[in-house]
């Protein structure tokens, strides 16, 4: 199965080819990363939610994706949706919050409305959204705790980083996710999926992770 990966960051990269690859486990699975670029494990193309954004947009190479690989995921992070041009509102008209489930669905709905819509009738079936309620690191967190915080939705490369630290773990800063100690974290932290059935612990914990992994059950199915 040839996966192509759009995603916020390299750290995103990281962590959803490691749930493909274990979900996969007795299937060979190959990846391609599209959006941003990546060499040598180092990013080498501007990352973030707007330039997956952009990506969605773009027909002829969302066609040349489907000419080359089996399945595409575009990875995005919510925290942000507020923010022009995402514009996707956490708030209702009333100014009540959204449920995390209203908010999903306004995100995937934002999303392919981005994509033209020729390509989701032909292609919209080997589309997976992996949507970040509200950062991947949330999706981590089920990994190190075991009470309310593992369904955090905020601060979560925080509460992570508390944990990381208790365990002689090296915390991931902000501001540098990418640079070579934090990418040791990243692998010490992804090595505790180790199988399809931890993912799925996991993805119970987290509305947007769960909904990605229950979409992945098509592929064999089709």
């Amino acid at each position: 199965m040839r996966f192509a990966l759009i995603t916020e960051g390299i750290s995103e990269h990281r962590i959803i080819k490691h749930i493909l690859e274990k979900y996969y486990k007795d299937s060979d699975t190959y990846f391609r990363q599209i959006q941003p670029q990546i060499f040598n494990e180092k990013q080498i193309s501007g990352g973030g939610w707007l330039e997956v954004l952009k990506y969605c947009t773009r027909e002829d190479d969302l066609n040349e994706i489907f000419n080359n690989n089996d399945y595409l995921v575009i990875q995005i992070d919510t925290d942000q949706s507020q923010t022009k041009p995402f514009d996707v509102s956490h708030t209702k008209s009333n100014n009540r919050l959204k449920t995390i489930e209203e908010l999903y669905a306004d995100i995937i709905e934002k999303l392919k409305s981005l994509i033209r819509p020729d390509i989701i009738e032909e292609h919209g079936h080997k589309i997976f959204f992996a949507v970040s309620i509200h950062t991947i690191e949330c999706w981590l967190l089920p990994l190190y705790y075991n009470n309310n915080h593992k369904s955090d939705i905020g601060n979560c490369l925080f509460s992570l980083n508390k944990e990381l630290k208790k365990k002689n773990i090296h915390p991931i800063p902000q501001k540098d996710k990418n640079n070579p100690i934090s990418i040791r974290s990243y692998e010490t932290i992804l090595r505790n999926w180790g199988k399809k059935q931890d993912i799925i612990n996991s993805a119970k914990h987290n509305f947007g992770f769960i909904k990605f992994v229950e979409s992945l059950r098509i592929i064999g199915y089709e």
